[in-house]
């Protein structure tokens, strides 16, 4: 568990959610957005947990249980453990090659809106952890 860590995960999440960007606008590329998607927010999940000092797993499911824990703890505003799941069955369709019609209903533009919206948030939590961490050791 590290800040550095964190910085790392948020920075990756960051990188994600430029190809969800390009992917949810003309020409639309559903399957490598929500493919991103996904992943950008289990990074974020991660940043959050590796900045609080809390244990994660290379787990889909437990990464979203942990979502869950996070929201509960006041620690995130929302809890994103059920958009987890969803985003990941998502991705499985498409991974598999039958894009299903849940995909084709979804507002790819939402993604990014959301996406930035909760890098902001984390960003804000690990950024706190850091100047925590700067006056203890300064």
């Amino acid at each position: 568990m590290s800040l550095e860590a964190a910085r790392k995960h948020l920075e990756r999440a960051s990188q994600q959610l430029e190809r969800v960007a390009t992917d949810a606008w003309e020409p639309v590329d559903p399957a490598s957005c929500v493919t991103n998607v996904f992943y950008a927010y289990e990074n974020l999940i991660v940043a959050v947990a590796e900045a609080k000092n809390l244990t994660w797993a290379k787990n889909h499911y437990k990464k979203a249980e942990l979502a869950k824990e996070l929201a509960r703890e006041k620690i995130l505003s929302k809890d994103f453990s059920d958009h987890l799941l969803r985003l990941n069955d998502l991705r499985k369709d498409v991974s598999y090659g039958e894009p299903g019609m849940e995909l084709s209903d979804q507002d790819l533009e939402s993604f990014v809106t959301e996406l930035e919206e909760t890098i902001e948030e984390v960003e804000g939590i690990v950024g706190n952890s850091e100047e925590e961490a700067d006056k203890e050791n300064g």
